[in-house]
């Protein structure tokens, strides 16, 4: 087997707002979160996020289970969907965010997208999220 190379995908920074949470459901509290805005950058692509989207997150004492799904708005116009999932949680006592996506993007300039398989790490910041996505070469 080959070994693949990793290679940055793109830093994906959102301001969000809490929308609700609903404690005490059987699978753990669930908590909504908005996405307001946001930008990207990459080698092969940047823009902005519209404040389409957002996070349905379950949270139990464990960790939390992350659910993204939000627009794209590249430099030159073009609307894509990125969805990603992972988890947040407590590692060696530091905060830690994992999730793995994929994009449905229109045929053209950025339809290579819709043959990646995104990962990233992610990191709380006061007004959102920041992530690192890569892709295997």
């Amino acid at each position: 087997m080959v070994r693949p190379e990793i290679e940055p995908l793109l830093v994906l920074t959102v301001k969000t707002a809490l929308v609700r949470t609903v404690t005490g459901t059987p699978l753990g509290d669930r908590t909504i979160v908005d996405v307001v805005s946001g930008t990207f950058e990459g080698p092969r692509l940047s823009g902005r996020v519209p404040a389409t989207g957002g996070d349905w997150l379950i949270r139990t004492p464990a960790d939390s289970r992350i659910d993204v799904r939000l627009l794209l708005e590249t430099a030159d116009g073009v609307t894509v969907l990125f969805q990603y999932s992972g988890k947040a949680c407590q590692i060696d006592g530091k905060p830690r965010i994992e999730v793995a996506g994929s994009f449905d993007a229109p045929q053209g300039p950025y339809g290579w997208l819709n043959d990646v398989q995104a990962f990233g790490l992610g990191v709380a910041i006061p007004e959102g999220v920041r992530y690192e996505f890569y892709r295997f070469s």
